[in-house]
């Protein structure tokens, strides 16, 4: 959302809280998830998952970009 609202206008509730949520956690998502004790993390934590919620939370870590066009997800 925080990208996308330079191209598109998005006037939904939903991602404005999520947006909202976002700013807040920017700096280190990871740290948020954790001193808010958010419930995946708690979970995904027991299981000695802490590196793959890192790799999930890093942004722009896929070497493709793709985009939905003509009912299609394609990639650039």
């Amino acid at each position: 959302i925080d990208k996308l609202k330079k191209q598109v206008s998005i006037n939904c509730d939903s991602s404005q809280i999520a947006l909202s949520l976002y700013k807040q956690a920017e700096k280190d998502l990871y740290e948020f998830l954790k001193v808010n004790n958010a419930s995946h993390y708690q979970r995904l934590t027991r299981f000695g998952l802490e590196k793959d919620i890192r790799y999930c939370l890093t942004r722009d870590n896929a070497p493709v970009l793709p985009i939905y066009e003509e009912g299609k997800l394609i990639s650039l």
